[in-house]
This record gives structure tokens, sequence and C-alpha cells, in this order.
């Protein structure tokens, strides 16, 4: 396991234990990286003279083709359902839904669909892997 050493701002690792009893001599002053919640936060970096743990970040949005989508949902043997469900939108999205060739993952009449149809959104949404 590493050790990590610190002297004037100046982050070092190392492993052998005489090279650190030696740089300890030297001033260096041992300096173990903070704990973390992987599922949340991101492994800790040495910024500006000391440890930071930031949060992971948000996923980014992205498209899904309705190609894919209607896809995805024949394959659970569903479209006859789906039919049905965009045959009964209101006006506005059944428009969009007619007009559009791909839609954002986090769309909220798509995944109000998915949750209608009694698919999950997260495996008909997934990324389009011939969308870019």
């Amino acid at each position: 396991m590493p050790t990590y050493l610190v002297l004037a701002c100046q982050l070092r690792t190392e492993t052998d234990p005489q090279t650190i009893a030696n740089l300890e001599r030297k001033g260096w002053v041992e300096t173990p990286p903070p704990s973390y919640d992987p599922a949340t936060q991101q492994a800790p970096v040495w910024e500006n003279c000391g440890w930071v743990v930031k949060p992971i970040p948000p996923p980014q949005p992205y498209r899904v083709s309705k190609d894919t989508i209607v896809s995805r949902v024949l394959a659970a043997g569903k479209l006859n359902d789906l039919i049905t469900l965009t045959n009964g939108l209101p006006e506005d999205e059944a428009y969009l839904w007619n007009n559009f060739a791909w839609f954002w993952n986090t769309n909220p009449t798509i995944i109000g669909m998915c949750q209608q149809l009694g698919l999950d959104p997260a495996v008909i949404l997934a990324p389009d892997p011939y969308l870019t």
C-alpha cells in the first residue's frame, strides 16, 4: 500500500519503508487521503496543498432514437400496447411522438409511457449505440 508524504505542498507516493523513513527525517509528513463514498464521490485528488473529494457529477442527458425505443418495446412484447398508448396521447404529445425522430432519455412523456407499459425506462431509454 502506498504511503503519501507531503512537504511544502508537494505530494509524494512511496512504498519502500527505508525511503519513507528517510523522507520523514527530512521533514516530509505522512498525509493519507480521506475516506470517501465511491457510490457518490470521486476518489480523492491532491489539489492546492490538500486532498479534495468531489461528488460524482450527474450523468449527462443523451438522445435515443424513436426506432430504438420502438424496437426495444417490440422485443419486450408490448408493441400493440405502445400503439394503443400513442393513439391515446394528448394532441401536443402525439404531435411530438409522430414527428420527432429522437428523444432525450429524460423526456417525461417517454418515461411515463414506459411506466404505463410496465417497462423499465432505464432499459428502454438506454444509450443508443447507433446515435451519436
